[in-house]
């Protein structure tokens, strides 16, 4: 049985939504894809139990109130109602050990679920950084990350890889239990993981965007699926009377 993989959605003008490149990169890697709308707490418990995995993909800024601001004059769009629902799921899943790949957005959500807070506007708060929204096409690779963990290079191989970028939030304090995985070359946080549970990674790139055909992207997606698989492999079996 492929392990099962939920995703969080994007939410815009009443349509819940998630782009196919999430549900590409999953479905190649191995595992299925379930969208997952905004669900009560009963509700995610009752979900996530029968979940081999979550994926938490990009989207809107996080509304700062979450983590003690009040909102930067370069703050883009918030939705309150998601940050909610993705926060409390992300500090259900790590309850339950589930593994969990963040993306963009997703990892800014893990960074405040424990605790830490972000940067509101790349440019406006940190001078000389490098072009991180970038212009051109999403599959375009357009500045380098560093990676700092033995998790993350192992996964990639690498001590180093070029990435796309489309985000002008960041990591700023790091929250309880993370550790800074990747790094930009102006010091913005890109890649976070949280060691204490079997596999929880979050990267600011667009790994989705790039997994079709990308080596690096590929292998973090695989890396995720294949934790997800030997959490599908312990769950209890089902019997029948």
């Amino acid at each position: 049985m492929k392990p099962i993989i939920g995703l969080t959605m994007h939410a815009s003008e009443r349509k819940l939504e998630v782009n196919a490149s999430y549900i590409d990169s999953i479905e190649q890697a191995g595992g299925i894809p379930i969208c997952l709308p905004f669900l009560t707490k009963e509700e995610q418990g009752e979900v996530l139990a029968k979940l081999d995995g979550l994926l938490v993909i990009g989207g809107h800024d996080v509304n700062p109130l979450f983590y003690g601001q009040q909102p930067h004059e370069k703050l883009g769009a918030v939705v309150t109602k998601r940050d909610e629902s993705d926060l409390a799921l992300i500090k259900h899943a790590l309850q339950l050990d589930l593994p969990m790949l963040a993306i963009c957005r997703g990892h800014q959500l893990l960074n405040v679920a424990l605790g830490g807070t972000l940067i509101q506007d790349i440019p406006a708060q940190i001078p000389g950084a490098v072009l991180h929204t970038q212009r051109s096409a999403r599959h375009e690779m357009i500045h380098t990350v560093e990676l700092k963990t033995t998790t993350f290079q192992q996964i990639f191989g690498e001590t180093e890889i070029v990435t796309n970028s489309f985000h002008h939030q960041a990591v700023d304090n790091v929250g309880e239990g993370l550790v800074v995985a990747a790094v930009a070359k102006d010091g913005v946080i890109e890649g976070l993981e949280y060691p204490l549970a079997s596999y929880c990674i979050s990267v600011q790139w667009h790994p989705e965007e790039l997994a079709m055909t990308n080596h690096h992207a590929k292998q973090l997606f695989l890396s995720f699926i294949e934790a997800a698989n030997k959490k599908s492999a312990f769950a209890p079996a089902c019997t029948q009377g």
